[in-house]
Formats: structure tokens, sequence, C-alpha cells
């Protein structure tokens, strides 16, 4: 006789609305980038990394960097994308270009969505899409800014 149990796999759906504390950092970050219009790294003394999202440690040199705030410019460089075709809850409707982005002389990216490309072909899209090609954030206008990340869109730069 056998004592194995058949381990039962249990289909379900959460759809749970939630709130949660940011944190200092997080809080700070969204702050600048709503009532200022800046987006702020974290700046490591040691390894003088720029962290974007901010960090309150550097997790190459465990020191505190909660403290030292820069202000990163709000240009940069893609380094990595997809174009999303498919429908998915609680996302924009496809087609739409989901990024990472390296802003100003930060050395982590932050994900985005990547605007400002015509996607009613998706081929012709591709190769406009270049990893490497110049980006930048623009912010909405102050009245419309919520503290959120979507407080501004990627779009190609100079276009």
């Amino acid at each position: 006789m056998s004592n194995e149990i058949e381990l039962l796999e249990v289909p379900g759906k959460w759809d749970i609305s939630y709130r949660y504390i940011a944190g200092e950092t997080a809080s700070r970050f969204f702050k600048e980038l709503k009532e200022n219009a800046r987006i702020m790294g974290t700046k490591c003394p040691g390894c003088e990394r720029i962290l974007l999202p901010p960090r309150a440690f550097c997790e190459w040199c465990f020191t505190s960097i909660k403290d030292n705030w820069v202000e990163v410019k709000p240009e940069g460089t893609l380094e990595a994308f997809t174009i999303v075709s498919e429908r998915f809850d609680y996302a924009p409707e496809p087609p739409y270009v989901i990024c990472y982005v390296r802003l100003g002389e930060a050395y982590s990216t932050i994900p985005h969505f990547l605007t400002g490309i015509k996607l009613d072909d998706l081929e012709e899209a591709r190769r406009h899409i270049k990893i490497g090609m110049r980006v930048k954030a623009v912010f909405k206008k102050k009245d419309q800014r919520e503290g959120r990340i979507q407080d501004f869109r990627i779009e190609p730069a100079g276009g």
C-alpha cells in the first residue's frame, strides 16, 4: 500500500484590489515625478553607480545610499523591447511595446512602454525600433500626474 498522495491542481483566479506602503525611497521617487517632473536615482559613493529605480542600499557595496539622490537626465537608450500583439488583463490594448531603457547616467534600466511608434504594421515597426536607439522621457502636464511611473512616457528621441 502506497503512502504517496496524488497532488491536485486547483484552478482559481485572484482579482483583488490592494494598497501597499511604497517605503521612503520609492515614495520620494514618485513624489519627484508628480511634483517636479524629475526622474531621480540614488548614487552609491562606493562604486559610483546611479541606480534607477532608486534603491535604499547598493547591492554591490552593501552601502546605504538612501540619502544620495541625483537627478537622472530624461534621455537615454533602448536596451530591450518586445512588441505585444496579444491581449493581457490590465494591460493596454495591443499592439504595444514594452521596453527597458537606460536613462541619463544610470547604471540600471527601467521597464516602461515605448510610445510614438506606429504599430499598425508590425513588420515596419520592427524595422524602426532598434536596440541602442535614443529615447526620451516625456512628462504629462502637472495636473495629470499622479505620482506613478505612468507620469511620463518613453518615446524615440528627436522624432
